[in-house]
């Protein structure tokens, strides 16, 4: 085989490989050097399509599939494996966007906070993967993994952007196969730090409607606003009350960074997508990664969360929109026992 033909072949998914064209609900930001957000960087999307992966194979109780799928550098006397899937994004039909230089979200009682964005890329990109040599059960869970992720969490850059909401273009066939109810695999893998599985998050939409009276312009700086406040509204449900024992608002403060991040600290295991306009009104998405090893401070930061919709109301009035219900959460914890049925109704299949 000559090196044209070699290439044509590695760039040329496999028949029983995935091509999709997809659509951006929000702009698509990777971050880069300097987090200028100035092109879409492949890497920074790969990864997320692993980490996110490697949840749902462990919620299934598969220990196999992050070595086996997307290989390892060596580990003691284990060989090094190279990944058998290969992607390849096409961004040709991005088109690079201006985000607002400065968005200002109202503080109750208090001057409003500021953040800053740069750009981002918005329009359809094309997403192929070719299957190398892995097991008709790896890439059944890869495919109904990438479906989740398009229908519930984000790709790209996460926390404060919040950007990244990615769907199937319309008319395009379900990709993804169920997988047979009751097909686990054995007892997930323990949930200790950084191995987390499907069973320990959370995921959410939060709807909002124009305020009666008003005529609010929904464009980039309301999209993100709204995000915003809902952030800051969840962060604040984890704040202990001023009256509140020393030691109360100490263990609250570790809670609320664990889970919402402190600079130089951790990152924060909550990520709120920015708003987009759906048929029924605006929306945005949640996902929650909940952190704590203990189950009560875990019980404890989906009640705050469950409750927090209705203090963001006094954070958005100045935008001209309302809270449309509550949080609609989706909790894995939930369906331990039937997991690969959850997983199923989580990719709509």
């Amino acid at each position: 085989m000559n090196a044209p033909e070699m290439l044509a072949r590695l760039r040329t998914p496999q028949a029983d490989g995935l091509v999709l064209r997809l659509k951006t609900l929000t702009p698509l930001y990777t971050g880069g050097i300097g987090q200028l957000g100035d092109q879409v960087h492949p890497s920074n999307l790969l990864g997320g399509i692993r980490h996110f992966s490697c949840l749902v194979a462990r919620t299934l109780g598969d220990s196999d599939f992050e070595d086996a799928v997307w290989g390892n550098p060596g580990r003691g006397e284990q060989k090094a494996r190279a990944k058998q899937v290969a992607l390849r994004w096409d961004t040709s039909a991005l088109t690079r966007v201006s985000l607002p230089e400065t968005v200002r979200v109202p503080r109750a009682g208090g001057s409003d906070s500021r953040w800053y964005f740069n750009s981002a890329f918005e329009g359809e990109v094309g997403l192929q993967l070719a299957r190398r040599g892995i097991s008709d059960t790896h890439w059944q869970i890869l495919n109904l993994a990438l479906s989740i992720q398009f229908r519930h969490a984000t790709f790209g850059a996460k926390d404060q952007f919040g950007l990244g909401v990615l769907a199937v273009a319309d008319g395009a066939r379900p990709f993804a196969v169920p997988l047979n109810v009751g097909c686990e695999l054995g007892k997930p893998v323990p949930a200790t730090a950084g191995r987390l599985n499907l069973l320990r998050h959370a995921f959410g939409r939060l709807r909002f409607r124009v305020a009666p009276g008003q005529q609010p312009s929904f464009n980039r700086s309301a999209a993100l606003q709204l995000a915003l406040a809902t952030r800051a509204t969840l962060r604040n449900a984890l704040r202990a009350r001023p009256d509140a024992p020393d030691a109360e608002k100490a263990r609250l403060t570790a809670l609320r960074h664990q889970m919402l991040g402190k600079l130089n600290q951790s990152g924060s295991a909550v990520n709120v997508s920015a708003a987009y306009a759906i048929a029924e009104g605006i929306e945005l998405r949640l996902t929650v990664a909940l952190k704590p090893e203990d189950a009560a401070e875990r019980s404890e930061v989906m009640n705050a969360f469950a409750n927090a919709a209705g203090s963001i109301d006094g954070m958005i009035d100045r935008l001209g929109y309302r809270v449309d219900g509550r949080i609609a959460w989706e909790f894995g914890g939930k369906h331990a026992k039937a997991r690969a049925a959850w997983l199923n109704q989580l990719a709509g299949v």
